[in-house]
Parts: C-alpha cells; sequence; structure tokens
C-alpha cells in the first residue's frame, strides 16, 4: 500500500490540492501531477539550476525539495510569467530581453535562469553586471557562455524601469527621497519655503549608475523626463 500525503500548492497564482508520495520530489510534481513543463530536470542533484523556481517569492531548485515540504507554499513557474501585471501583451521584459539580446541557444536552462533573474530584479531593480553574474550563478548555461543572459537581464532591469512612465503611472520610491523630489521638480520638492530638490543633490546619489549629465534628456522626441542610461541598447522608446 502506497503511503500518500495530501497537499496544498498555490502554483502561479492557483491553488492545487494533490496526493503525492513523501519521497516526491517538488519537480515532479509540478511536472507531472501539475502538468507545468516548463521546469526542467536537468541533473536531480541540485547543480544546473534548470529546476529553479520561486518559492514564497524566493528562488530554489525544485530537485532538492520534497513536494511535502512545500505544503501550504506559493510556487512561481516560468508558465506564470505572462500573467504578472508587467508583463506585455505577450512576453514579460525578462523573456523579451532574452529574444532580444539572445540570452538562449538551445534553452533548456532558460526557464531556470528566468526565475533567478526575476527573483533578483524583485529584489535589485538596478543590479549591476556582478550582481547579476552572483545571482545566476546557481544556474549552468553550455552554450551562450552567460554574456548574453546578463545582456538580457540588464535589458529587463531598464524596460521595468521604464514601464511606469510608459503606462502613466509612477515609480515606487520612497517618500521624501531625491529620486521623489526629482520627479516632482524642484518646485514641489519640499515645503513652498523649505529647500528644493536642487539643494541637496551633492548629498545623495540617487542616480547611481546612469549618465545624467545636465538637463534630463533621453534624445527622443517624446522623452518622459527621466534620466538616461549609458547601457548599450538599441530603441528610444526604451528609456
Amino acid at each position: 500500500m502506497t503511503d500518500e500525503r495530501e497537499i496544498t500548492l498555490t502554483v502561479n497564482g492557483t491553488e492545487h490540492t494533490i496526493e503525492v508520495e513523501p519521497r516526491r520530489l517538488l519537480v515532479h510534481a509540478i511536472r507531472e501531477d501539475l502538468d507545468m513543463t516548463g521546469t526542467h530536470i536537468g541533473c536531480d542533484t541540485g547543480n544546473c539550476g534548470a529546476c529553479t523556481v520561486l518559492r514564497d517569492g524566493e528562488p530554489i531548485k525544485s530537485c532538492m525539495m520534497f513536494a511535502t515540504q512545500a505544503d501550504g507554499s506559493e510556487i512561481m513557474t516560468v508558465e506564470g510569467m505572462e500573467d504578472l501585471p508587467e508583463a506585455g501583451e505577450e512576453l514579460h521584459p525578462l523573456q523579451e530581453g532574452f529574444h532580444e539580446e539572445h540570452g538562449l541557444q538551445c534553452g533548456y536552462c532558460t526557464p531556470g535562469m528566468l526565475m533567478s533573474g526575476k527573483a533578483l530584479l524583485d529584489e535589485n531593480p538596478d543590479p549591476d553586471e556582478g550582481e547579476i553574474r552572483d545571482a545566476i550563478s546557481g544556474n549552468l548555461c553550455r552554450c551562450t557562455g552567460y554574456q548574453n543572459i546578463v545582456k538580457s537581464i540588464e535589458y529587463a532591469a531598464e524596460e521595468l524601469a521604464a514601464q511606469p512612465a510608459t503606462d502613466g503611472g509612477t515609480a515606487a520610491v520612497e517618500p521624501g527621497s531625491s529620486v521623489e523630489a526629482a520627479a516632482d521638480g524642484p518646485e514641489t520638492a519640499g515645503d513652498a519655503d523649505g529647500p528644493t530638490a536642487t539643494d541637496d543633490a551633492d548629498d545623495s546619489e540617487p542616480f547611481e549608475g546612469y549618465d545624467v549629465g545636465g538637463e534630463f534628456s533621453c534624445g527622443a522626441e517624446n522623452c518622459c523626463g527621466g534620466p538616461s542610461t549609458d547601457a548599450e541598447h538599441d530603441g528610444g522608446d526604451n528609456v
């Protein structure tokens, strides 16, 4: 008689109740019980990262966890990216980045790379190259040499940063921060008689990593007024 246990997983926003053997790995439950085969199986030893998913927002290797250990957790797989608010009509900026920057060849490592990249950008929206390489260090790729994967995540970071302006929304910044003051303009920064955004410009570096010499202008006719990035990506509409 098989000893099975009932567990509940919320995968990509949908709750699933399944019965699994205690020894069943999470990756097999996702692929075989829930029929979500975007999560790949590579090594079964936790080395390659092809099976990376997000568990309660944190990247994990699903071949290294029993399904019963994830009972009650929220799981995100690559299939859920298209339903995220920041996804466009077809692709999430990360997926678009891998397409535009040729961040994949055979594609076997790509779902895990996307999950690791998303976890990074959720925590750090503007990572530098070293931080990106560190975030994907647990994911192996035998095709690309990683350089284009790094570029793909950089592309996604830029696209996500530009989305609030593109959608007519407001960027998420700390209240009272220099970024907020710069966005509001010098006239509305602080009290009417208080210091303006330019008074403490030298005391902080809200746009560290950007080239903001002079007035904010990206060179596009419909510039949103935000800082322009010096990263080497094409397309004036992506600022």
